[in-house]
């Protein structure tokens, strides 16, 4: 049995490539498979923001760059998601499927993605759990049958990492500096709250201790710069339709107001918030019916409280988050897969900072920031959903798993010693 077990192990590590092209299949096909009974059982009766993106995808490819959300006049979205929606309707007159096909593609190459990205922080054996972790992990396939930005920043998130990473680990690095760029821009086009992590991506070549100081500088401004101009495009559309400088989406003008012109997003962690009647009304049928009642919380408590629900892993009774009004119930399978897929890790990527910090594993802990980083901005943002964490849920994965070999290497060495 030993000699089978070191044969598949040898066999994984002479045939690496393979071994990764039959795992993205695996993944492939898997979340082919969901999308096929989801979409064939319930088709698009669980749609919410999917009909917004469709609408606005359905307006430019009619060639109204200026779109009307569903509430709001203009698209408040980043423009990435249209856009693409958009593409395809010119293209396959239809953009329900083409979308699924991308989705499920691009979920699937997490699968390879994570693996150069654990094996470039830590090792192989690191890359392969969290590849196969990324196969598994429930959730990749559930915004798969959606038209949704989900699937898109699960994975160009670890992909900008990744190249960033790579750009500081070898020598000939301006190839992956560009990859990061381009990645980093898809990424915030989709996504305008990513945008935040420009400074912290840019300053990542700070690590790459081989150049000078000047030529670090330099490289920094270089990546910044770039950004910025593969930002030019829709900046220009922005300003024309809004007559103020618009970093990527109105949202962003609910910070950028401070500084300059309009808020034109009035989000409601920037405003006096108030539930609207239907929503109350729900919150009190759901209340009335688990036996528990809605509250409004205050701007402090709310942000507290949505901190601590960022982290949570699972939600054993019927809740409220955000400002005490939106309800919160799990099923069981739910619970189950979030302490699978994140929660047993979250302790071990705890211990993990401070093991990081302690072996000087810098660029590791660099990328450890970044769940702490996104907790704090969806705390302030009063925005603590699952889908919003499960983005940088591989990092905490990550970390964990090393924490976990290295207590494993410390057992195996003591009944050894023994």
């Amino acid at each position: 049995m030993n000699l089978l077990f070191y044969r598949i192990k040898q066999n994984i590590i002479n045939h690496e490539k393979l071994t990764l092209l039959f795992l993205f299949g695996i993944a492939i096909v898997l979340r082919t498979i969901h999308v096929v009974i989801i979409y064939g059982s319930i088709g698009t009766s669980d749609w919410a923001d999917d009909w917004q993106y469709l609408s606005m995808g359905s307006q430019i490819a009619d060639g109204n760059w200026n779109p009307k959300g569903v509430l709001l006049p203009y698209m408040q979205v980043a423009p990435a998601l249209p856009v693409l929606i958009a593409f395809f309707i010119k293209i396959f007159g239809e953009p329900t499927i083409p979308i699924f096909v991308y989705n499920i593609i691009i979920s699937s190459l997490i699968v390879p993605v994570l693996f150069y990205l654990g094996r470039c922080l830590f090792n192989k054996k690191i890359g392969w759990l969290l590849a196969i972790w990324a196969v598994i992990n429930i959730e990749f396939y559930k915004y798969n049958p959606h038209l949704l930005k989900e699937s898109t920043v699960y994975f160009f998130l670890p992909l900008t990492l990744f190249f960033l990473v790579k750009s500081i680990s070898v020598n000939n690095y301006l190839p992956s500096l560009l990859f990061s760029v381009i990645s980093f821009t898809w990424l915030i086009h989709t996504d305008e709250r990513y945008f935040i992590y420009a400074p912290l991506f840019a300053l990542i070549f700070l690590f790459k201790r081989s150049l000078k100081l000047n030529k670090i500088v330099k490289l920094i401004c270089l990546w910044g710069g770039l950004v910025l101009l593969l930002m030019i495009p829709w900046g220009i559309r922005n300003y024309r339709v809004f007559n103020q400088v618009v970093i990527l989406s109105p949202r962003t003008t609910s910070i950028t107001s401070k500084i300059w012109g309009e808020d034109l997003a009035k989000m409601h962690f920037t405003v006096e918030y108030k539930p609207e009647e239907k929503s109350l009304e729900k919150a009190l049928d759901f209340g009335n019916k688990y036996g528990i009642i809605p509250r409004e919380y205050g701007k402090f408590k709310a942000r507290a409280r949505a901190f601590i629900n960022f982290w949570q892993p699972a939600y054993f009774k019927p809740t409220f988050i955000q400002y005490g009004y939106r309800p919160q119930k799990w099923s069981l399978a739910h619970n189950f897969a979030g302490l699978l897929f994140y929660g047993i890790f979250l302790p071990f990527y705890l211990i993990g900072i401070v093991l990081l910090l302690k072996r000087k594993l810098y660029i590791a802990l660099y990328l450890a920031s970044v769940p702490v980083i996104h907790s704090l901005l969806h705390a302030y943002m009063v925005w603590p959903l699952e889908r919003y964490r499960s983005s940088v849920s591989f990092i905490i994965v990550m970390i964990g798993i090393f924490v976990l070999f290295e207590l494993f290497g410390k057992i195996k060495n003591f009944y050894f010693d023994l």
